[in-house]
């Protein structure tokens, strides 16, 4: 005597770091039934964009896109998902009336933990970072090691040289932005042997940083990554304010009652390093149940 009602529209407003986002959210607006409008960034996403050209014209019929959001989009929409920097999620939530459902994915960021195993666990870690050239918020943007980080991360480095993913094309803020770390971090190894640098040779393809301070950095993105001792309490009071966003931790060697342990951090997802860039179609993104967080209920008796 319960059943479940589809939102007759979604409209999806996603952000250009990954396809991967945007895919997910239309197929779960598909399996619904729903009809979907896809507010793409005003650069697009070709991938996302070559993957719709191949549909039938039966699920085509369902799905609308546009580079620019109105207050018809807003009007038509019966549930809003979105996703963007804090920022862009606030101005959103401006225009939802309260009979509007509204999901909202802001910043978030991850971390990969190596307990042991580094010869396993480095190739996995290189993986992780390398994919979408680190621009999702399941790219780790830092390594934790329990033992000598020193060494995994001179390790690491030679991986990401060998990485069998090749790095996108860079714009000349983030080309500029990695020269800046870069330079900043090297200046900091000359003086403290609590920070080191490793970087790619004659580019700006990969960069890894090593710093004894526990607190969780925000990384520029395109594979520069830190490198930090495993605190001995792995609390948000160590870690700092960023391990608010936490959204995912891939740990290695993956156990139930290792990845039990961190579940008093913020992050929603716990996997295997080398799976942080491969989640579960129905896994809860933020905390969201993938499809029963998109429906309404009606009981009879």
């Amino acid at each position: 005597r319960s059943q479940a009602y589809a939102p007759e529209t979604l409209l999806h407003i996603v952000s250009g770091n990954t396809p991967h986002t945007a895919i997910q959210s239309l197929l779960r607006g598909l399996v619904l039934g729903s009809h979907n409008i896809i507010k793409l960034p005003s650069s697009g996403i070709p991938v996302f964009e070559n993957w719709l050209s191949r549909f039938p014209k039966s699920l085509l019929d369902l799905i609308k896109t546009t580079r620019q959001l109105t207050d018809a989009h807003f009007a038509r929409a019966h549930a809003v998902i979105a996703t963007g920097s804090d920022t862009t999620i606030a101005s959103i939530q401006k225009r939802i009336k309260p009979q509007q459902l509204f999901i909202p994915h802001g910043h978030k960021i991850s971390i990969g933990i190596v307990y042991a195993d580094f010869q396993t666990a480095v190739p996995l870690a290189a993986k992780d970072i390398s994919l979408f050239n680190q621009r999702g918020c399941l790219s780790p943007h830092a390594i934790y090691v329990n033992g000598d980080a020193l060494s995994l991360a001179s390790m690491l480095a030679d991986a990401l040289e060998n990485s069998p993913y090749p790095p996108d094309t860079l714009t000349l803020s983030e080309a500029g932005a990695i020269t800046t770390l870069r330079e900043t971090t090297r200046f900091l190894a000359a003086n403290s042997p609590s920070t080191q640098l490793w970087e790619s040779p004659n580019n700006l393809n990969w960069t890894v940083i090593y710093e004894d301070s526990p607190t969780l950095k925000l990384s520029c993105l395109n594979r520069c990554v830190y490198v930090k001792p495993l605190p001995e309490n792995l609390d948000l009071d160590t870690l700092g304010k960023e391990a608010r966003h936490l959204s995912t931790i891939a740990i290695h060697p993956f156990e139930t009652r290792t990845a039990q342990s961190l579940t008093h951090l913020p992050a929603h997802r716990i996997c295997p390093l080398g799976q942080s860039q491969h989640p579960s179609l129905f896994w809860h993104h933020d905390g969201f149940s993938p499809l029963a967080s998109l429906v309404r209920w009606k009981d009879i008796g």
